[in-house]
């Protein structure tokens, strides 16, 4: 062993460090789920508190309380039936399909049930006379315009509360969208019922909860109902809001305050509702652009941002498939092959050009792959090729194949290198120095060398794709390549390791070679040829 420490590569059997996916069981929902929905009686009992405080009839508040609890105990049964999907999926792990389109549903669900649940209460409030004065005092006013009254009244009631539960129980869902985005699958409306992309508007493929529809709930229930409200209160149902024992001050207190509850829901809920999945598409992009194309933007709605989102997500499944494939094409071809490949759009024109090429070989390879095993065979020739291709590649060279135990590499082709013959003397020379120190250690313990044998020459060669119409090759054709290949088996006649042609050595000494590292040997046939080539040893340390 020389002076010098000794360099050891251990050969990795393939498939080591393969990591393994552990599923993390979903958090549950179903308390925050069953809070929001208990809004519903403690918004109600807030605007009915009033109502009673203002006008004075405590007599109802037993009546109001009691329908109130009925409402609160509807609501849980309400939502207990909506949410036994997820309920299922969080207990079990299973029925992810389900659970998923269900958490879709789920806004939309609650605000109608909400609606309903309202609506039934207002009207039953009404009968039961918590809004309504004595009987007496009514007999003056049209039963038409009391039952128009309390039909309104229960209508605008049901509006208001479906819609702040809408956006109460989506916020919760797009916190569960993101949450549970690597256990369920969220998909936008329109990829639901397989509608194409690119065969629909963008504002045509989308289901009821289409960005348009929210943003008109949106300025009916803030814009239209409280003002339709206030307006009709101070004129049509004047003389009702009179016998209840409202002036017009406490009429316009009480309307306002039920507005108040949806301004204050659109503030918080609403905005949130919306901003989310623009901040969630902003983080995304983020990501894209640090480099990460494995990160998956989650779909936190059904609306026009949902399907933004889910494109997103597929432009970014796109690039990452392309740089999959742009990374297979630099493992399995050269980076220079393969990035010429990608420039000219998949096809590599021919062309004859001088370059330099190289053949190696490994001394006894076929004795020492006897004592392995093929999976040994494989991992010793991974380490081994890796090394000279790092070589092969800091001086210029391009490695074009690999055939058995040996390498194939060429100089000047796809990559230009005016220095071509001298780098890749330069590039034989440094193999060797690396061989002669350098052991490769198999997973047993066992350490072995690869003393090689390398053949170089230049000449005129036709570089470029090669192969049928389904599938090419890049590599390089000519004479020159021929005798490169049968330069490298002479090295075991004169007991050396690197034999280079004469072309090759007197260009490398016009592009910098030291003439020292170069021995005249002798002139001399190859199989093949009729003409005689003289031959030079290179050894030496640069």
């Amino acid at each position: 062993m020389s002076e010098r420490a000794e360099k050891r590569h251990p050969v990795k059997p393939a498939g080591s460090g393969a990591g393994q996916f552990v599923a993390a069981k979903p958090a549950n929902y179903r308390r925050a789920y069953l809070v929001r929905m208990l809004a519903l009686p403690l918004l109600d009992w807030g605007v009915t508190g009033i109502f009673i405080l203002i006008t004075k009839r405590f007599d109802v508040l037993g009546i109001a309380l009691a329908n109130l609890l009925l409402l609160g105990v509807a609501g849980c049964v309400a939502a207990w039936w909506m949410y036994r999907p997820i309920a299922h999926f969080e207990v079990l792990g299973t029925g992810g399909e389900a659970a998923a389109q269900r958490i879709q549903q789920l806004p939309r669900y609650s605000a109608w049930a909400a609606g309903c649940l309202v609506l039934t209460y207002s009207l039953t409030a009404s009968a039961l006379g918590v809004y309504a004065p004595a009987d007496a005092i009514l007999t003056a006013i049209p039963q038409q315009l009391i039952v128009l009254a309390m039909l309104f009244y229960a209508g605008i009631f049901a509006s208001f509360y479906s819609y702040f539960i809408y956006f109460f129980v989506n916020d919760l869902t797009i916190r569960m969208r993101r949450e549970l985005r690597e256990l369920l699958s969220f998909v936008p409306i329109a990829r639901q019922q397989n509608v194409r992309w690119n065969d629909v508007p963008l504002s045509e493929g989308q289901g009821k909860g289409g960005l348009a529809r929210k943003l008109a709930a949106i300025f009916l229930v803030i814009g239209v109902l409280p003002a339709l409200l206030l307006g009709l209160d101070l004129t049509f149902f004047a003389p009702i809001r009179a016998v209840q024992g409202l002036t017009i001050g406490n009429v316009i207190a009480l309307d306002l305050i039920a507005s108040l509850y949806v301004i204050l829901a659109s503030l918080v809920f609403v905005s949130r509702s919306l901003l989310a999945p623009t901040r969630e598409l902003f983080d995304a992009q983020e990501a894209v652009r640090s480099g990460n194309l494995n990160y998956t933007a989650a779909v936190l709605t059904n609306d026009e941002l949902g399907e933004v989102t889910d494109r997103f997500n597929m432009m970014v499944g796109a690039l990452r498939e392309r740089d999959l494939i742009k990374s297979a094409l630099h493992r399995y071809l050269s980076p220079t092959v393969a990035n010429e490949l990608i420039a000219s759009g998949g096809l590599i024109e021919s062309k004859s050009v001088e370059a330099t090429v190289m053949f190696t070989d490994i001394e006894g390879f076929t004795t020492l792959s006897e004592t392995l095993s093929p999976q040994e065979t494989v991992d010793l020739l991974n380490a081994y090729f890796s090394l000279l291709n790092a070589i092969i590649h800091r001086e210029g060279g391009t490695v074009n194949n690999f055939v058995g135990d040996a390498v194939v590499a060429i100089f000047n082709v796809p990559t230009p290198n005016t220095s071509h013959a001298y780098a890749a003397i330069k590039a034989a020379l440094a193999i060797q120095q690396a061989l002669a120190v350098d052991r490769f250690t198999l997973p047993n313990g066992r350490c072995v060398t690869l003393p090689t044998r390398i053949g170089i020459n230049t000449g005129s060669v036709c570089a470029g794709s090669i192969g049928s119409a389904e599938r090419q090759g890049y590599t390089v054709y000519g004479d020159a390549v021929n005798l490169a290949a049968r330069i490298e088996p002479l090295n075991k006649r004169y007991g050396t390791h690197t034999l280079c042609s004469e072309r090759s050595v007197q260009l490398a000494i016009q592009q910098g070679l030291v003439p020292t590292f170069v021995t005249p040997l002798e002139r001399t046939t190859v199989a093949g040829r009729s003409e005689s080539v003289m031959l030079y040893r290179v050894d030496g340390v640069m």
